[in-house]
């Protein structure tokens, strides 16, 4: 299997990070789920904000609250995925090295 590259990688969490708060805030519009429990702070940490909106209706403050929050865990996801990344390109690039003869 390939190794994906970075930007591609940055690219898919990005995406990520940028659907998966929608797809919550569509569900729970639904009334799939009745709480957020702890889930919803390891699937969007950034989610916490939202209690900021808590009696604010449909006013603008509180959707601009609400992108912010999608920004951040955007950018979270980002981030960690960057990471996780050059962690496990650092740790493929040592076993190549193993495999060579060769030291990093």
């Amino acid at each position: 299997m390939r190794f994906p590259t970075f930007p591609r990688t940055i690219l898919w969490d990005a995406v990520v990070g940028l659907v998966l708060p929608i797809v919550v805030m569509s569900l729970f519009r639904l009334h799939v789920f009745r709480i957020a429990g702890m889930w919803l702070i390891w699937v969007w940490p950034s989610s916490i904000m939202l209690m900021a909106t808590e009696n604010m209706g449909r006013s603008a403050e509180a959707f601009g609250i609400l992108a912010e929050s999608i920004g951040i865990n955007v950018v979270l996801y980002v981030v960690v995925a960057s990471i996780v990344w050059s962690l496990a390109w650092v740790i493929r690039a040592w076993r190549l090295s193993l495999r060579d003869g060769t030291t990093i």
